[in-house]
C-alpha cells in the first residue's frame, strides 16, 4: 500500500502546500524550481533557509532554460531540485531527468500525472478530451503533455532511472486532494494508486560519494 499525501486546498497554491508539507525535513539551502511556472512554490518555503531559484521557458522565471537543452548550471548545484507535473512535457524524457539528477546536491522532488486516474478513465469512455494537453488543435500548441502513463509506470521509470543517476527513493506516495482525504477514500487510494490517484509524488536522495 502507498502512501498518501493530501493537498489541503484546490488549485495550484494547494497542491504546492501539500507538496511542501510532504517532505518537511528538507527545504533548505539553495531550491531549484525546474518548471516553475508562476514561482508561487517560493512563497510556501521557509524563506530564512532558502534560497529559491525558479526556472522555465518563459518569464516570470527567474532564470530562462530549456530542461531538455540542458541547465544552466554546474553539475549538484542545488541541495533541492523540484520538478512538478513537468517531465511528462518534455520529448525525452530520461535525458531531462538525467540533468534534474545532475543538479541535485542531496535531493529531488518530481511529481507526476496518472493518466490512468478514474476521472480520466470516465472521461475517455464518455468520448471526452482528458485533458487540454492531449487535444490536436488546428494551431499548434504552445505546450502539450507528450507522454501517457500510468502511476505504476512512472514509479517504475523513476526508480529505475534514479538508480542509473545515483539516486535513491527514499518516500513516495499517492498525491490527492481534500474532496478525497476523508478516511474511507483515502485508503482505497493508497491501496487502488492507479485507479483513484490523481499523482505520484516521490523524494529522491543523492548517494554520497556519486557524481551524476
Amino acid at each position: 500500500m502507498m502512501d498518501t499525501f493530501i493537498a489541503p486546498g484546490p488549485g495550484e497554491m494547494g497542491k504546492f502546500q501539500g507538496i511542501v508539507q510532504a517532505f518537511p525535513n528538507i527545504w533548505e539551502g539553495f531550491v531549484l524550481d525546474v518548471g516553475c511556472r508562476s514561482g508561487n512554490l517560493k512563497r510556501l518555503l521557509p524563506g530564512q533557509k532558502v534560497r529559491y531559484v525558479g526556472t522555465d521557458l518563459n518569464p516570470p522565471a527567474d532564470v530562462l532554460a530549456n530542461l531538455e537543452h540542458g541547465l544552466p548550471f554546474k553539475e549538484a548545484s542545488f541541495d533541492v531540485v523540484v520538478a512538478l507535473d513537468v517531465l511528462e512535457h518534455t520529448d525525452n524524457i530520461h535525458k531531462a531527468f538525467g540533468e534534474l539528477c545532475r543538479v541535485a546536491r542531496r535531493y529531488l522532488v518530481i511529481s507526476l500525472p496518472n493518466v490512468y486516474e478514474l476521472k480520466s478513465r470516465l472521461k475517455f469512455l464518455l468520448g471526452r478530451p482528458i485533458s487540454g494537453k492531449y487535444i490536436l488543435t488546428p494551431e499548434p500548441p504552445l505546450d502539450r503533455h507528450r507522454w501517457f502513463f500510468s502511476l505504476k509506470e512512472g514509479q517504475k521509470f523513476v526508480h529505475v532511472a534514479g538508480r542509473q543517476h545515483g539516486l535513491e527513493v527514499i518516500a513516495e506516495g499517492c498525491l490527492i486532494g481534500p474532496r478525497r482525504a476523508v478516511p474511507g477514500v483515502r485508503l482505497l487510494v493508497g491501496l487502488l494508486p492507479n485507479l483513484l490517484s490523481p499523482w505520484y509524488l516521490v523524494l529522491l536522495q543523492k548517494k554520497k560519494g556519486i557524481a551524476s
